[in-house]
Parts: C-alpha cells; sequence; structure tokens
C-alpha cells in the first residue's frame, strides 16, 4: 500500500536559504582550505571550466594560524589541561539554497551576491561572539554557496561546541533568512527541524548527508558520541569531588572561597557539557535506530518483492505450458463473436497480463489456419465434384462410341450383302464416313486410330 504523501512542512522549503556549521581540527581545515580554494585534486561534480567565476572575498586563514589564535584565546581561560592535538580550530560554514531561491539569489550582480554573503557571515560571526576568517563564493558547482570559516573559540576563550546548541542554530537560520531575505526579496526560512519531523519527515531526509554518508559517518559519530559523554561524565564526577572536598571544610581561605566558586562555575559548565553530550546521543541513537527500522522495512519490502515475482514466474511458467499444449492441439481459437476459447482457459489467465499479447496471437494464428484449411477443403470438395463429372461425360461418349461403331459394321455388312450401286451406294458410304470420323473424335488414345473392321 503506497504511503499517504508528506505535508509541504515535512520537506525541504524551496525558496529558503540557511546555513550549517561543523567543527574542524587543524588537519581536517586544511583540506577544506584546500577545497574552498580549489586547490589540488576536487570532486568530479567541480566543474573546472567555470572554476574562475569563483570569488574569494575573505582569504582563508591557515590551519596553523587558526591554531595559534584559538590557543590564544583559551588561554583566556583558567584551563590545566594543554589544547588537544586533535581540537577544533575553526568552525567551517556554509551557506547554500533552495531550488527557487538559489533561481532569485542568482539574478543578482556579483556586487550584491558578495554583499549579502559578506553580511550574513558577519553577523554570525557576531552572533557568535567570533571572528570571520574566511570567505569564498562557488560558482563552478549546481548551485552558488558560499563557504565561511570561523575561530572556533570566541573572544571569551569558551569553544563553540558549548556556544552552539540547538537553539543557538535554529536562531543562526532564522538570522540567515532575515539577511537573505533583505539582500533577495522571495527568500524564506528553512522548515524547522522538529516541524518537519512532527509533520513525518524521517530522520535521514532532515539531514544535510546522503544515505551513503550517513551510513559510513553514523557510527564512527556514535563511537566518538559515547566516548565524549564518558569523558563529560568523568570530568563531572572529578569536579564534583573537587567542589565537594572544599564545601567539607570548615573554614576556607579567601583563595580557597575563590577557588570553591571557580570549581562550581566549572562544574556547572562540565554538567551543561555532559548534558549536550547526552542530547546529541540520543539524537543519534535516534537517528540510528529509525535507519535500522527503515532497513528492516525496506528487506521486508524486498522479501515481499521476491516472492511476488517469483510466484508470478511461476503462474506465467505454468501458463506457457499449457499455452503450447493449446497451439500443439490447436485447441485455442476464436469463436464466431471474436471470443478467445481455450481448452484451459483458466490456467491461461494466471499468466495474464504479461502473457495475453502472446494468446490472442496464438488464438488468431490458430484460427487463420483453420480458416485457410477450411477453404482449401472446400476448393478440393468443389474440384472433385468437376473430375466427377467430367468423367461422367468421357463415360458417356465411350459408350456412344461403342454403339455408333456396332452400327457402321452392321451398315457395312448389311450394304454388302444388299450390293447397294449409285446414288443410294454414295449415300450410305457418305454416312458411314462421317459417323467414322465422329468416332475417331471420341477417342481417347489416339486420333489417327482406325476404327475396327466388323467381321464378315
Amino acid at each position: 500500500m503506497a504511503k499517504p504523501p508528506l505535508p509541504d512542512v515535512a520537506k525541504g522549503n524551496p525558496k529558503a536559504a540557511s546555513t550549517r556549521l561543523e567543527l574542524r581540527s587543524a588537519h581536517r581545515l586544511g583540506g577544506q582550505r584546500k577545497h574552498d580554494l580549489r586547490i589540488g585534486r576536487q570532486p568530479a561534480y567541480v566543474d573546472p571550466l567555470r572554476r574562475e567565476h569563483n570569488r574569494v572575498l575573505v582569504a582563508p586563514a591557515t590551519p596553523a594560524l587558526m591554531r595559534r589564535l584559538c590557543a590564544d584565546r583559551r588561554a583566556l581561560r583558567d584551563t590545566q589541561r594543554a589544547m588537544k592535538r586533535d581540537a577544533a580550530v575553526a568552525a567551517c560554514g556554509v551557506i547554500t539554497f533552495g531550488a527557487e531561491a538559489g533561481g532569485l539569489f542568482e539574478r543578482l550582480t556579483a556586487a550584491q551576491q558578495d554583499a549579502a554573503f559578506m553580511d550574513l557571515s558577519e553577523a554570525i560571526a557576531e552572533r557568535l561572539n567570533t571572528t570571520l576568517h574566511g570567505l569564498v563564493v562557488h560558482l563552478d558547482e549546481t548551485t552558488i554557496h558560499a563557504h565561511y570559516q570561523l575561530a572556533a573559540y570566541n573572544r571569551e576563550g569558551i569553544p563553540l561546541s558549548k556556544a552552539t546548541r540547538p537553539a543557538v542554530m535554529s536562531g543562526l537560520q532564522d538570522l540567515t533568512s532575515e539577511i537573505m531575505g533583505r539582500h533577495c526579496p522571495g527568500i524564506e526560512r528553512g522548515h524547522r527541524y522538529g516541524d518537519r519531523i512532527a509533520a513525518g519527515a524521517a530522520f535521514r531526509e532532515t539531514l544535510h548527508r546522503t544515505v551513503r554518508q550517513l551510513h559510513q559517518d553514523l557510527p564512527r559519530e556514535m563511537d566518538e558520541k559515547r566516548a565524549q559523554v564518558a569523558d563529560a561524565s568523568a570530568r563531572v564526577d572529578e569536579m564534583r569531588a573537587r567542589v565537594a572536598k572544599l564545601q567539607n571544610k570548615a573554614d576556607l581561605t579567601d583563595k580557597e572561597t575563590k577557588r570553591l566558586a571557580t570549581y562550581q562555575k566549572r562544574l556547572e559548565d562540565r554538567i551543561k557539557e555532559l548534558e549536550d553530550a547526552r542530547s546529541e546521543e540520543m539524537r543519534l541513537a535516534g537517528i540510528a535506530r529509525e535507519e535500522a527500522e527503515a532497513a528492516a522495512r525496506q528487506r521486508d519490502e524486498a522479501q515481499g518483492q521476491e516472492t511476488a515475482a517469483r510466484n508470478k514466474a511461476a503462474r506465467i511458467e505454468a501458463a506457457m505450458r499449457v499455452l503450447a499444449v493449446e497451439i500443439r492441439d490447436e485447441t485455442i481459437m476464436r469463436d464466431n463473436a471474436g471470443k478467445v476459447i481455450a481448452g484451459d482457459p483458466s490456467t491461461l489467465k494466471t499468466g495474464f497480463p504479461e502473457l495475453k499479447p502472446a494468446v490472442q496471437a496464438a488464438a488468431d494464428a490458430i484460427s487463420e489456419k483453420k480458416r485457410i484449411a477450411a477453404r482449401a477443403e472446400q476448393d478440393r470438395q468443389k474440384a472433385k465434384r468437376a473430375l466427377d463429372e467430367a468423367n461422367d461425360v468421357l463415360q458417356q461418349a465411350l459408350t456412344f462410341r461403342e454403339v455408333l461403331q456396332k452400327t457402321i459394321g452392321s451398315l457395312k455388312t448389311l450394304a454388302f450383302r444388299v450390293g447397294l450401286t449409285g446414288k443410294p451406294g454414295e449415300a450410305v458410304e457418305k454416312a458411314i464416313g462421317e459417323a467414322e470420323d465422329l468416332i475417331r473424335m471420341t477417342n481417347p488414345k489416339s486420333e489417327n486410330q482406325e476404327p475396327e473392321e466388323p467381321g464378315l
């Protein structure tokens, strides 16, 4: 049974502009920077003939520079651990458009497009309390879009991983539609993630990844998120122990009181970090669960289709065997009303509709064969009757010849005995000659054969 169509809110908005952010380590930032600046080998979807139309509005900073910047900002906070080697140093974003929004935006001049991209990128950086360090416009792919690069630590030294909660990211979508709509009237906000899910959209349909990418990334992301939850939980326990240790002391020095306040603030941050990690873990688990359910449904559907195809093939095979017998025995044909009749019509119908043209063609062929055979039999009977009539005429002619021969013999004998002479004799001879000519004409053996002389 076909699924009912989803409402429009469950689908992506073709008139929407949107933005996405993803944190990058120094190593991964190097690959992103090469992609943005088209350095080295590029994906197949990039058109090399249009590469010169790309525009670099802010040259992307190098990974080394971004790491130094993030390390300096991190140092603004009281931290006990050194910055990890694989720590995020940049938040790489992309500004994209729906099909209709892209068409509207491409009608703007290059200067108008650049102003819109720059305005939005700087507004996003300001909203996240960080700075912009790269902005490149790409026109050598299917649709115009822009990549921007932000520092992964804000001006207070807090990593954007803590500052980019779901509510903040939702606000960035509002900001995107507001600014892009101001520069290009007609552009709207995309449908909210929660609204799309509530309207019936699948988890994977709300993600900006292909199914293949999702299947490749999801197990790794879940493992990473589990490890992050475990690490965050350990960090919370550690900080709780430090806070409890100080709280259990009867008297605290000024330094210890200040340290307790710092620990309590850190504990709050770590608890929030743990809650965010657990929330993301639950979201990924939900995606994995839905993917597993979708895979099970697809498997069941495939098995059902395979069974149906196998049963259908068996029905067609049985019907073909019956059709072969019907053709051999010439029991399939059309009646006077043009309807197909057969010896075993019920089995033949199990092969419909695939076998219907062959059944109809066989009925037409057998019917035509029988009609031709009937006409041939009629012609044969007609020829036989004509031959029989000709034989009767011939027999009558032979009988007449035989009688005439006997009569001539009698006349000759009579004329010889009487001794007719003169005119009577000539008349008799003439009559006998004409009779002999007639006998020769009816002789089936030879026209020159002389009649037998009668015995004297």
